[in-house]
């Protein structure tokens, strides 16, 4: 086992030296690394005084045992930090020498590395690698078999702009961590709708704009999975194709009613259990919202919907409600998001 001399202070044509004997450390140093629960073996030395060291006394911060009286005591260090060994020497004259050195004690364990094999989804790669465990003692080796980089890639996060494959080793004295990934450019769907249609309520229009089978598609309101739909009425239409790779493509193609609205109020109903004329519906085209309400003579409401072309039965609270004059009052939001109030009255008869 090599050993590693500290020159420390001469006094009285003797010293006492620190002899830090650990693994394969075979630099010459005032103070040494050494990984958490590492042990140190210390070792006074005589230099060739004409007065020989008979006595020892020794303090380790952070050391187990923290003293001892031993000419070359085994210290371990079970925690990390910066710790001083002391070392007084005593003579035979009775004369003493202090020396000191320092020990850096690291908890080399390293976590798993966060990268992960990655697919851009964009024309061009500007991608940052991590290679985590960050610590002044690690070190970072970047390699690439088809990627030329630079001598100087060896911090922690590498800048890529190419795809290849990567890896990183990440290595202190206690231990050595290796991870490899592949970065590529991922397919983006090729997605177009079209522009925006002036179209006239009732008539179906198909909406697509790729056939690709490698692709899954998701249709918004329709909620619908095909390359392809069919739609029956005016409004937003979205479509987002997702490739194998999992890069994603988005339009939406607004479809304008161009046709006049159309309401029709009737004047009068028979709740009787006898068709026609049951149910009080207004007729209404090219509306996408409706609030109707229905009043009796007294200003009572009677009945009160928001679900479009739905109707009064006749009914209120449960009971047949009386013949006679009511009032409707409606309140549209058409297709072309403007907003219509009509008011009429209008007679039940049984």
């Amino acid at each position: 086992m090599k050993k590693i001399f500290s020159k420390l202070k001469i006094k009285h044509l003797s010293i006492c030296s620190l002899f830090l004997v650990f693994s394969s450390l075979t630099a010459q140093t005032p103070s040494t690394v050494i990984c958490k629960g590492g042990t140190i073996i210390y070792r006074e030395f005589n230099t060739g005084s004409s007065l020989p060291s008979v006595g020892w006394l020794w303090t380790f911060e952070g050391g187990n045992p923290g003293t001892s009286t031993l000419r070359e005591p085994s210290i371990q260090y079970p925690n990390a930090g910066l710790f001083k060994a002391t070392c007084i020497s005593i003579f035979s004259n009775g004369d003493r020498d202090t020396n000191e050195a320092y020990i850096l004690v690291i908890d080399g364990t390293l976590a798993n590395i966060p990268m992960r094999d990655t697919v851009v989804c964009a024309s061009q790669i500007n991608l940052n690698l991590d290679a985590g465990n960050q610590a002044v003692f690690n070190r970072y080796i970047w390699s690439s078999p088809n990627v030329s980089l630079k001598p100087g890639d060896t911090l922690r996060t590498l800048t890529i702009n190419q795809e290849g494959t990567y890896k990183v080793r990440v290595e202190n004295i206690c231990a050595f961590s290796e991870k490899t990934i592949t970065v590529k450019k991922g397919i983006i769907p090729n997605l177009e709708l079209g522009p925006d249609l002036f179209v006239c309520r009732n008539i179906a229009l198909t909406l697509g704009g790729s056939n690709d089978p490698s692709y899954t598609y998701l249709w918004t309101p329709t909620g619908e999975n095909t390359p392809s739909i069919t739609a029956n009425m005016a409004g937003n239409y979205s479509c987002t194709a997702t490739s194998i790779d999992g890069c994603k493509s988005s339009d939406k193609v607004n479809l304008i009613d161009s046709c006049p609205p159309v309401i029709y109020v009737p004047n009068a109903f028979t709740p009787n259990d006898a068709a026609p004329n049951d149910v009080f519906t207004p007729y209404i085209e090219g509306f996408k919202s409706m609030n109707m309400r229905i009043y009796n003579r007294w200003g009572e409401k009677v009945f009160e919907t928001n679900v479009l072309n739905d109707g009064w039965n006749g009914l209120f609270n449960g009971q047949p409600a009386q013949d006679g004059v009511y009032v409707v009052l409606l309140e549209l939001v058409g297709n072309d998001t403007f907003r219509r109030v009509v008011k009429k009255d209008f007679h039940l008869l049984r």
